[in-house]
C-alpha cells in the first residue's frame, strides 16, 4: 500500500512538473512570437477609473484588430508637460475641462470625422481638438413616496431649493471635480447672486452634505430625504441595486458633466488614435458592456435619453464651461463664506 502511494505521488509530481515546463515553454513561444510580430497597439491617457475603460479594450480589440494600453494617471499629472513616456501616447480620455486645458497648452490635435461630426455642438470643442464622449447630467434623484404625497410640486430648480418641505441632499460642493462643476453651472447659469441666494435657501432645509457622489441618491431611496441632487450616473447605480428611488428630470433643463477623448499632438500613430476615437463614438458597439459594469451615461452620438418617472425629456442647459481656477477657486470661497459657514443648516 505504502509502495502504491509513493508511485502515485511520483506520477503526481511529474505530472505537475511536466505541465509547469509546458506551460513556461508555450509562455517562451508566445513572448518570441510577440518579439517577432509584436501586436499593433493604440495608447491611451486617461485619469478615469480602470473599471470604465478596462472593460471595454477588449471588444475593440477583437473588432479592430488593435490592442488596447491605458496608461492611468492624475488629472493634475494630464496637466503637466508630457514626459518621453507619456509623448508615446495617442489618445487621452478624461472630462472637459482637463481637454480644454490640454487644448490651450497645445496638446492636442484637431481631428474630425463622420462621427465627431453628429456630436452635438454642445459637446465638442469647435475647432475640433476634442469631442464629448460621455454625459452625467445632474438630476433630482426623489424619494417614492415624496413623488406620490406631492403630485403637484413643481421639479424646478427655484422650486426644490426654496420649497422647505422637501428635504435636500446634495454632496458638498469642495468633495469632487463633479461636485465642484455642478457650483460652477449653477453660476453660470444663474448668475452669482441669484444662485447663492437659492443655494442658501436650499441649506435651510437640507438633511446633510454628501461626501461621495453617490450618498444624495441613496439617501433618497432610504428615505433619509426627499430630493438628492445627483449625477444620473449615481441614481441608476442606486435603481441597479434595487433600492426605490426615481428620476426626475429638471423641469427648467439640467446642467451636465462631460467625459471626452482628444488625439495627442505628439501620437506617434495618430491613425490609430482616430480609430479608436471613431469606435468610441458608435456606443452601439460597447454601451452594454458599460451598463454591465456599473457606468450609466448619456452617449454623444446614442438615441435621446428616456424620459424620467413624469414622462418629461431631458434638457440640457447651454453652458460655456470656461472656467479659470482663479476665478473657481474664489466662487468657491464665496459660497464657503455666505452659504457653507455662513448661513444656517438644520
Amino acid at each position: 500500500m505504502k509502495r502504491l502511494c509513493s508511485v502515485l505521488l511520483f506520477l503526481l509530481l511529474a505530472g505537475g512538473a511536466f505541465w509547469g515546463i509546458l506551460r513556461y515553454a508555450k509562455n517562451l513561444e508566445a513572448e518570441r512570437r510577440q518579439e517577432q510580430h509584436p501586436v499593433s497597439k493604440v495608447v491611451v491617457l486617461t485619469d478615469l477609473s480602470p473599471d470604465v475603460l478596462d472593460p471595454v479594450k477588449d471588444a475593440f480589440y477583437k473588432e479592430q484588430g488593435l490592442a488596447v494600453e491605458i496608461s492611468y494617471v492624475s488629472g493634475a499629472d494630464l496637466l503637466k508637460k508630457t514626459s518621453a513616456e507619456e509623448k508615446a501616447a495617442d489618445v487621452v480620455i478624461t472630462s472637459q475641462d482637463i481637454l480644454m486645458r490640454m487644448k490651450e497648452n497645445g496638446e492636442l490635435a484637431a481631428y474630425s470625422s463622420s462621427r465627431t461630426d453628429t456630436a452635438l455642438n454642445l459637446f465638442k470643442d469647435e475647432e475640433a481638438y476634442w469631442t464629448g464622449l460621455w454625459v452625467d447630467p445632474i438630476v433630482f434623484a426623489v424619494n417614492p413616496d415624496f413623488l406620490k404625497k406631492q403630485k403637484t410640486f413643481s421639479y424646478t430648480w427655484a422650486e426644490v431649493f426654496t420649497r422647505e418641505e422637501a428635504q435636500l441632499s446634495m454632496t458638498d460642493f469642495i468633495a469632487a471635480e463633479m461636485s465642484k462643476d455642478l457650483l460652477m453651472c449653477l453660476i453660470e447659469h444663474f448668475g452669482p447672486d441669484y444662485a447663492m441666494e437659492l443655494l442658501g435657501r436650499a441649506q435651510q432645509h437640507l438633511v446633510q452634505y454628501g461626501k461621495y457622489l453617490s450618498t444624495p441618491s441613496r439617501m433618497a431611496a432610504m428615505g433619509k430625504c426627499d430630493i438628492g441632487i445627483s449625477g444620473l450616473n449615481e441614481v441608476l447605480r442606486t435603481k441597479r441595486e434595487k433600492m426605490p428611488v426615481m428620476i426626475i428630470y429638471p423641469e427648467d433643463g439640467a446642467p451636465w458633466y462631460l467625459y471626452g477623448t482628444g488625439l495627442l499632438a505628439e501620437s506617434a500613430h495618430p491613425e490609430r488614435g482616430e480609430r479608436l476615437i471613431d469606435w468610441l463614438l458608435d456606443s452601439v458597439k460597447y454601451k452594454s458592456i458599460m451598463e454591465k459594469n456599473g457606468n450609466y451615461f448619456i452617449y454623444v452620438n446614442d438615441d435621446a435619453a428616456e424620459p424620467d418617472a413624469a414622462g418629461n425629456e431631458l434638457v440640457f442647459w447651454e453652458l460655456e464651461k470656461r472656467y479659470l481656477d482663479e476665478g473657481r477657486k474664489d466662487l468657491l470661497n464665496l459660497w464657503g463664506e455666505k452659504v457653507r459657514f455662513g448661513g444656517t443648516k438644520k
